[in-house]
């Protein structure tokens, strides 16, 4: 038999025990068994090495939460922006700081960077004033052509174009921080 069989069947008779004497229901998608690095608990799970990591789960709803922030459709100022994704990136760090595997935060920064160039594509709205804002960000010559461009929004933000002018000490200085320009201030 094997250690999982065993190890189920221990969680079973726990159950009816639980559920018999206590009379207390188990919610079956929340609990279970298994291997540490395959279970999370509040937003974490424990790597193979031992570290604390962020669980999957919780990199989904957050890739979900900046999709939602970074919708061109809302009617916000730039300024109301800012201070919105500022105080979310920053509780959402504030919680999970205490990572020690952060690779998987890291690799979505420029994920993230890609959203926020795309929302500033977006906002521009059309050739005229994307070239105005492109010329105001400093661009010049062959790279403001894209602003013509029949491409998509979400291609244009990893162009090099797009990089340039919203370089990322460009939107660091707008104030759109990002995990690691917080992990950067608070080992100071």
């Amino acid at each position: 038999m094997s250690s999982q069989a065993a190890a189920e069947r221990t969680y079973l008779s726990i159950q009816g025990w639980i559920e018999q004497n206590l009379r207390l229901q188990i919610n079956a998608a929340k609990s279970g068994v298994g291997r540490v690095w395959e279970r999370k608990f509040l937003g974490f799970r424990l790597s193979r090495l031992k570290r604390i990591a962020i669980a999957p789960e919780s990199l989904e709803r957050f890739k979900a939460k900046v999709r939602e922030k970074w919708r061109s459709c809302q009617s916000l100022t730039m300024e109301q922006v800012v201070k919105q994704w500022q105080q979310f990136i920053r509780g959402w760090w504030q919680y999970y700081q205490l990572t020690e595997d952060r690779t998987p935060i890291a690799q979505q920064e420029r994920w993230i960077r890609r959203h926020i160039r795309k929302f500033f594509w977006l906002r521009w709205h059309d050739a005229a004033g994307r070239k105005r804002k492109l010329r105001s960000l400093g661009l010049k010559g062959q790279l403001l052509k894209v602003a013509h461009s029949s491409k998509g929004a979400w291609h244009i933000a990893a162009t090099g174009s797009l990089q340039t002018a919203l370089s990322n000490a460009v939107l660091r200085r707008l104030g759109f921080l990002l995990p690691s320009d917080l992990a950067a201030t608070h080992s100071r």
